[in-house]
């Protein structure tokens, strides 16, 4: 008698799990193609992206050899293309690449241009913005000093890495236009302070020899 209700028991059983299969097979086959499809697309996404990186990562060092090659049009051409197509580090990368085209082929309105776009861009490491304002400064001669002291304002009214730097490239802009009394001044306070290196104290204390007699 048992074994006859065992054999009820489990024929209910199954049809209970028939009668569940037909009324939820298709969600259950949906969430398993779901699933494939999902695996499938996020692999084929990963090898699309790697891919990508790899286009993008040639691209950009082919801008830097024509760069090399002195072949300025092809590189600035090459820097230009990945403005409009790359977003983040590699974008960034390029304006830096086409200012360094531009300055080189002697295009220093258009340099400054392209420094100014990278250190007007709220979206980028402040770093790399400060970096661009220094590397305007060094490169440029056209402006004039207040243009190019201006740059240098908020790097110097700012703790950070590039700040003494910027220091030292301020003494450097005063004498560049013939202010050597300011020199004077701005070297005898860097070379107070405790944070510069012993290279730049070298370099430092060898400039205020030079220019001492002219205070």
């Amino acid at each position: 008698m048992a074994d006859f209700f065992d054999e009820v028991s489990e024929e209910l059983k199954h049809d209970q799990l028939i009668k569940t299969w037909k009324k939820y097979s298709k969600l259950i086959i949906a969430g398993i193609i779901f699933i494939i499809v999902s695996i499938f697309s996020y692999q084929a996404y990963i090898s699309w992206n790697k891919k990508k990186m790899e286009a993008i990562s040639k691209q950009y060092f082919e801008a830097l050899e024509k760069l090399d090659n002195k072949n300025y049009s092809n590189s600035k051409s090459i820097f230009l293309k990945n403005l409009e197509n790359l977003e983040g580090g590699y974008k960034m990368l390029s304006l830096f690449g086409l200012a360094e085209s531009n300055f080189k082929d002697g295009k220093i309105d258009e340099m400054i241009l392209n420094y100014k776009t990278i250190y007007n861009d709220d979206n980028i490491d402040i770093y790399y913005r400060n970096l661009s304002r220094m590397l305007s400064v060094i490169k440029d001669d056209v402006s004039s000093f207040d243009q190019q002291k201006l740059l240098l304002d908020p790097i110097l009214s700012s703790p950070s890495q590039l700040q003494i730097l910027a220091a030292e490239l301020e003494v450097m802009l005063f004498i560049k236009f013939n202010k050597i009394s300011e020199a004077k001044k701005a070297l005898n306070v860097l070379l107070k302070r405790p944070d510069i290196s012993f290279e730049q104290k070298n370099r430092l204390q060898l400039i205020n020899k030079i220019y001492s007699n002219d205070v």
